[in-house]
């Protein structure tokens, strides 16, 4: 017995928009990586009119303990901090059908929702494309949409991100090739929401973090261990 899914929730891009890079995640909080490394991996890996589009997950799949912040509060902190930025804007299917997000899911909407002229691509870092064989469908996946995937830890080099795609045994040699293909850039910092949070809840004033989205924070008492 299946769930009929609610409506696909339209794209927040222009009619004219051809090229769209999708970024998903729980975004908890939004912080400087999450914006900056996604921008400069849009401007490297697509044309000059793409759009970022940044989808927040209901329940990420891959993450168990879930947000920690309410969904409210995550899509008030992502608007903040992608505020001004130039192509970018927030798609909330996953939020409006509620659930586990599987990614699969939400590119074949976002394909319903396109044209069919509309290049689709997304955003993932390393370390997901080598635990990408545990996704759900993820063959499908890279029949919908290529990702661009954003060297960092544990596969901060090509030559890394091929030895650990190979251990995975999930993938050919023409397959591994196409997967170092789709990787953009210099190794990006390891930054963690965990990290920003944790830092965050002992009091620091974390520098990852936008100031309207530090502010958002301390008004809304989020991440805080102290009473």
């Amino acid at each position: 017995m299946t769930t009929e899914q609610p409506p696909v929730t339209p794209l927040p891009t222009p009619p004219e928009a051809r090229e769209l890079l999708l970024f998903g995640g729980l975004f908890d909080p939004p912080h400087w990586a999450h914006v900056e490394l996604a921008i400069a991996a849009r401007d490297a890996a697509m044309g000059p009119e793409a759009w970022l589009v940044y989808v927040p997950a209901a329940a990420s799949p891959h993450k168990p303990g879930g947000a920690v912040a309410s969904a409210p509060d995550r899509l008030a902190m992502l608007q903040l901090a992608i505020e001004g930025r130039a192509r970018t804007a927030i798609w909330t299917d996953e939020l409006d059908r509620a659930g586990p997000s599987y990614w699969v899911d939400t590119l074949r909407r976002a394909r319903g929702a396109c044209d069919a002229q509309t290049e689709i691509r997304f955003l993932i870092g390393a370390d997901q494309a080598v635990a990408f064989h545990r996704w759900r469908a993820f063959r499908e996946i890279l029949t919908l949409a290529a990702p661009v995937v954003m060297l960092r830890e544990p596969a901060p080099t090509v030559e890394r991100l091929r030895a650990l795609l190979r251990e995975t045994g999930a993938w050919s040699r023409e397959e591994i090739e196409a997967w170092v293909s789709w990787t953009v850039g210099r190794a990006a910092l390891s930054m963690s929401s965990t990290q920003v949070r944790e830092s965050v809840g002992a009091g620091f004033d974390d520098e990852a973090l936008d100031d309207r989205v530090r502010d958002y924070i301390a008004s809304h008492g989020l991440y805080s261990e102290r009473p």
